[in-house]
């Protein structure tokens, strides 16, 4: 009866026991892009109040902003540089040794390679000569070309099998070294929102002058943006981040944040389109930016923009 007890409470204590040790999670993260850099939030929930955050490697000193959820407050906040973080170093230094054995293993396999790729050509080099301890040379040299043969394709099978786990790990490698800093928290609630500010990554302004061949024409603002992370939110602001302007959501590699409608100062003449546009009707607010122009829904090339409500835009040649 014990027995069967203890047996039935076997699954319930294993799983009680993954729920204690797992992770923070994390939950929604959002990264609003600027001109000049970009301020990413993620809601965190703290296990016994305490969570940890990596910091990437582009984090601004000093940005890290953390707000605690359900009326609760931060208790402590402690920036660890990312080599000092115990447990990240540990895993470091595991995945370091072992792609140190896997590369002791491909310079192993290369030499088997060239001692087998040797045997090769030496058995297929030999003559064959008949005699009493070697009755049929033909079929004992077929066998031992085989054999070498056989060796050689395992060795190319395990230098496959090798070099794709050395790819794995040395990916798995990049990402525990990335980051500047651990954020750790102590919480007197179990979540928090944690917010902070990185550069290098921001959104450059992209325009298309669309022109119908007469003189109206459309003034499309695109927003082209980095590469997306996987589950993150993106949001867009059309300031720098000092100047904290509103944001909208967008979606898509090369979202239309505006359009104007303008009106060109005079149109084509001759068979071929032109080449430097002065116009009327664009925003004194546009950032400077590459744009470029189409006419009947022709593409003609691509220019710089000054933006700022600048009334004219010219090919590069």
């Amino acid at each position: 009866m014990f027995r069967r007890c203890q047996m039935r409470w076997m699954p319930l204590c294993c799983g009680l026991l993954l729920i204690l040790a797992a992770p923070a999670a994390a939950g929604q993260k959002t990264i609003t892009l600027y001109l000049d850099g970009a301020r990413v939030e993620q809601e965190l929930a703290a296990q016994k109040g305490y969570l940890e955050c990596p910091l990437p490697q582009s984090y601004t000193p000093g940005s890290l902003r953390v707000k605690p959820l359900a009326g609760a407050s931060v208790l402590r906040v402690e920036l660890v540089p990312a080599e000092a973080d115990r447990r990240r170093a540990q895993e470091i230094s595991r995945l370091e040794e072992r792609i140190s054995e896997l590369q002791d293993r491909l310079q192993a396999l290369s030499r088997q390679e060239e001692i087998f790729s040797a045997a090769v050509k030496l058995q297929s080099g030999k003559a064959p000569r008949k005699s009493k301890a070697n009755p049929d040379p033909v079929s004992s040299l077929a066998r031992g070309t085989e054999f070498a043969l056989a060796q050689l394709e395992s060795v190319y099978r395990g230098k496959r099998r090798c070099r794709k786990s050395l790819e794995t790990l040395e990916q798995e490698l990049a990402r525990a070294r990335k980051g500047a800093v651990v954020a750790r928290v102590w919480l007197s609630s179990d979540k928090a929102r944690l917010s902070y500010t990185v550069g290098g990554t921001r959104w450059v302004p992209s325009y298309a002058f669309r022109w119908a061949g007469d003189a109206t024409g459309e003034l499309v603002l695109h927003a082209k943006l980095p590469p997306a992370e996987k589950g993150a939110l993106y949001a867009v602001s059309p300031g720098t981040l000092a100047q904290g302007q509103p944001s909208r959501s967008v979606r898509g590699e090369f979202p239309v944040l505006s359009r104007n409608a303008l009106t060109l100062s005079g149109t084509a003449t001759g068979p071929n389109p032109p080449v430097s546009f002065a116009f009327a009707g664009t925003a004194g607010d546009l950032p400077p930016g590459e744009a470029a122009a189409y006419w009947r829904g022709e593409y003609l090339g691509s220019g710089r923009f000054a933006g700022g409500g600048a009334g004219e835009f010219s090919l590069i040649p």
